[in-house]
């Protein structure tokens, strides 16, 4: 099976520093520099005032602890342990084998942006879904195969982040329960009794869903031919 590059933004409970710090001190830049495990991380910090970032951090409920281990010129790295929080983002994804390649928060973004590699769309999708379950807020904004990166002309899968969750956790039920099959796999009915909705709802989420994927889609093709 081949694995899959994606790239996410996630906040939310789980996901440290973004409800408070980060909510509070917009202009903050941080990268993670390395995570030693679910809870800890190194954090490599500029565009802000430092005084006032350890000030947010001290009274930030996600984060148990942190250390301020040196300075480069304009940055400023940490160590930090997280706080007394629902599951993190790391844990489920370490949970489905999933590995971060790059997590960082751009000034004036109080999201964490994530690059992970994912050994199915499958691993992936649950992550994101039990994500949302427990209150956190994700959109994902490419999607591809490791063998096959997205060139200046490809533009990964931007129309998913048009979906609304509703719509993808739809799409993701039916393409893995065999909906789209031949034959299908799954009824109309059983999907919508899975998401406790009628089956008129059901169906009407669905097409909306791909109308969106489709459109997109087909504008990209529309961009690439006038490339």
């Amino acid at each position: 099976m081949v694995s899959v590059i994606a790239d996410i933004r996630v906040s939310g409970p789980s996901a440290v520093l973004t409800e408070h710090t980060l909510q509070e001190l917009p202009e903050a830049e941080i990268r993670i520099q390395y995570q030693g495990s679910s809870e800890k991380a190194g954090l490599v910090v500029r565009e802000c005032d430092f005084d006032e970032f350890e000030s947010k951090v001290e009274t930030d409920p996600s984060i148990g602890s942190y250390e301020h281990v040196s300075d480069f010129s304009d940055v400023r790295v940490y160590n930090i342990t997280a706080g007394d929080v629902p599951t993190l983002v790391s844990e489920h994804l370490a949970s489905q084998n999933i590995q971060i390649l790059e997590a960082t928060s751009p000034s004036g973004d109080s999201n964490w942006q994530l690059r992970v590699r994912s050994p199915s769309r499958k691993n992936l999708a649950d992550v994101l879904s039990e994500c949302r379950r427990e209150g956190n807020t994700t959109q994902l904004n490419t999607l591809y195969s490791e063998t096959n990166p997205p060139d200046e002309t490809n533009f990964g899968c931007p129309s998913m982040d048009r979906l609304t969750d509703d719509q993808y956790d739809a799409l993701v039920a039916a393409y893995e329960n065999g909906y789209f099959g031949v034959p299908k796999g799954t009824s109309l009915e059983q999907l919508s009794k899975e998401f406790d909705i009628g089956s008129q709802a059901m169906s009407e989420r669905l097409r909306r869903a791909m109308n969106t994927m489709l459109e997109s889609h087909l504008q990209q093709d529309v961009a690439k031919a006038e490339h």
